[in-house]
């Protein structure tokens, strides 16, 4: 009785459980009258005809927005729940006007497959259909609903008579529609986008926005989350170190998209390589840190589906160590143990254990491209991503004697 009120008066963080009932509360306020059953152990909850609402990313905005915007978050989510209810699918010429294209992370995309993993298990058919925007990000349809946005994964409705890439042609031409000049300066020859519709980072899609942006030379941008689109000119040296800062900010509260630069060849989305010995280190920091995050709900999400089936495998941890020397500079490495089936992450090194009878541990760290181009077949990929290997064995010792041990 007392939690709730004792939260409320000291600013205690929310629960799981704390924000499942403040959702639940906020779905009957708003009319939503179905079944609404939490399900705990999976942050989710069971509505309508077996459907589920998975409330991780309701959660995680609701968490890192600030006290005045939590409402607005809340209720966007609540919305979202409301509208897949009363969406039915809808004719092309209603839905015209509504398209949007969306760009998403990639580690989105396997989170919804992996919950339909965990619900319907691995043989049930699953399918998106997108077009690929980045090594990392993808670009989806969607349609903007006047409370939510409703994400199309698998495209535009069959009856719509319509390809994919007719669908984002006419959702391009509706973003531009509404799209005045909107950049602000953030830092000495950086622009953010100020529409706060939703759609900023989907913007990059229009080059011809991007390049009334007052910049010196032409666009190179970045994307770091959804909210945000960053940009600045290829002649602005200091422009792009300064942007690539901003996105270590950004990340820190936002739904990571992209931690690459991009610019644009032949009116299309293209990988921008500076040359800049700085900004790469500090890219490839970026990318560290963006794979932590998605490893780690990689894992937390398998650990669970393979739990709940039974099946004995360990998914190993993506961890980061900094460098000697202080720069900032970090190295990504996962433990692969002898005698245990292993998911290994893709990292720098690879830490190579044998337990002894006597319960201490032989390590051996190892380059990670070294191991692969040597002794791949003890690697397989899986179709996951970020993407993930499954061990076959353990290195013998002869094959062990094959590789630079770093340590």
């Amino acid at each position: 009785m007392f939690g709730p009120l004792l939260d409320k008066l000291f600013n205690r963080p929310v629960t799981e459980e704390g924000f499942a009932q403040l959702f639940i509360k906020a779905a009957r306020d708003a009319g939503f009258s179905g079944p609404l059953d939490y399900r705990p152990s999976e942050f989710r909850l069971l509505h309508d005809n077996g459907a589920y609402f998975n409330l991780h990313n309701a959660f995680r905005d609701y968490q890192s927005a600030d006290k005045a915007h939590k409402p607005s978050v809340l209720n966007g989510y609540v919305s979202t729940l409301i509208n897949a209810k009363q969406t039915a699918p809808q004719t092309f010429e209603r839905v015209r006007p509504l398209l949007r294209p969306v760009i998403r992370n990639l580690a989105m995309l396997e989170e919804v497959r992996l919950h339909q993993a965990r619900t319907l298990g691995w043989d049930a058919p699953y399918s998106t259909v997108y077009q690929p925007l980045g090594r990392d990000c993808v670009t989806l349809l969607a349609v903007d609903y006047p409370e939510s946005t409703s994400t199309l994964t698998k495209g535009p409705q069959e009856d719509w008579g319509l390809t994919m890439d007719e669908a984002l042609a006419i959702a391009v031409d509706n973003l531009r529609e509404a799209t005045p000049d909107a950049f602000e300066e953030i830092e000495p020859g950086v622009y953010t986008g100020r529409w706060n519709d939703g759609y900023d980072t989907s913007r990059v899609l229009l080059p011809d926005v991007l390049q009334r942006a007052p910049i010196k030379g032409l666009p190179v941008f970045m994307i770091p989350t959804r909210d945000v689109l960053l940009v600045t000119g290829d002649r602005d040296e200091q422009g792009i170190r300064n942007m690539v800062e901003v996105c270590f900010k950004a990340i820190e509260s936002g739904r990571v998209v992209s931690s690459q630069v991009y610019t644009y060849q032949d009116q299309q989305v293209v990988p921008f390589i500076s040359g800049d010995a700085v900004v790469e280190t500090r890219l490839a920091s970026l990318e560290q840190l963006l794979l932590l995050g998605a490893y780690h709900d990689q894992k937390e999400l398998l650990d669970r589906i393979h739990a709940e089936q039974q099946n004995d495998v360990f998914v190993a941890t993506y961890q980061l160590f900094e460098l000697a020397g202080g720069n900032g500079e970090a190295f990504s490495v996962c433990s692969w143990t002898k005698t245990v089936d292993t998911l290994l992450p893709k990292t720098d090194r690879v830490a190579l254990v044998e337990i002894q009878d006597d319960g201490s541990a032989n390590v051996h760290v190892v380059e990670w491209d070294e191991l692969k181009s040597k002794l791949g077949e003890l690697l397989t990929p899986v179709s996951v991503y970020p993407p993930l290997y499954r061990t076959v064995g353990f290195p013998a010792e002869q094959q062990l004697s094959q590789l630079t041990v770093l340590s």
